[in-house]
């Protein structure tokens, strides 16, 4: 029995990816390396400590992670706080549904906490969520499982009784190595994502009801 929904936050609640994109080609412009965005959207939910350690190696770079990281965030956030945002058609439809039919919520991002709330509060829908939950605090970022796993804690709900939303090829992975279904959203915005191992592929939250959130198999 399906009891509880998690979410990813950057493209699925909010159509954010392309800024994160942009921060990290703004970032690593900043720190002296030339890359495009698709250069980085393989990298997509992943953390920010994970991606630029990554970076850090790929690109040979001298800079620490922290201080990459730290600039990085404040694009991000400048981004947000700047730029005129709206939820992704059809979620606050989906999340309304889902608190008619008595579902446990969450969101599992691997952004930071404060990003995560600063894109709920201007969404104004953080009181749709029962839990919020960064991979900024974890060893391990998407595609491991670990987040999913840490919300479902949370939630006080077995991995088999959650459904996973994600727009990412790392999301759909981690979701599945969690024990859990997956709805892969195919968002245009977010690159060119692997998403077909998820137990359910849209391309709108207008396809989908809790009641087929419920029924996933």
């Amino acid at each position: 029995m399906i009891t509880s929904i998690l979410f990813d936050m950057d493209g699925v609640l909010i159509d954010s990816q392309p800024m994160h994109y942009e921060a990290d080609v703004e970032t690593l412009k900043h720190f002296g390396v030339c890359v495009t965005v698709k250069d980085v959207e393989k990298y997509a939910g992943t953390t920010n400590s994970d991606r630029y350690t990554r970076f850090k190696k790929d690109y040979h770079m001298d800079d620490s992670v922290e201080a990459m990281v730290a600039f990085r965030e404040q694009c991000i956030m400048d981004m947000i706080r700047s730029r005129d945002i709206s939820a992704i058609d059809g979620i606050r439809e989906l999340l309304k549904d889902i608190r008619c039919h008595h579902l446990k919520t969450a969101v599992a991002s691997s952004s930071s906490y404060d990003l995560i709330y600063a894109v709920l509060d201007k969404l104004s829908i953080r009181d749709c969520f029962d839990q919020v939950v960064s991979g900024e605090d974890l060893e391990n970022s998407k595609p491991a499982p670990d987040i999913f796993l840490k919300t479902a804690h949370q939630l006080e709900s077995d991995p088999e009784e959650c459904v996973v939303i994600e727009d990412s090829g790392n999301g759909v992975l981690a979701g599945i190595r969690a024990g859990m279904r997956v709805v892969g959203y195919v968002n245009p915005t977010s690159g060119k994502q692997d998403l077909s191992p998820a137990t359910r592929v849209i391309t709108s939250f207008l396809e989908i009801t809790a009641n087929d959130l419920m029924k996933l198999s």
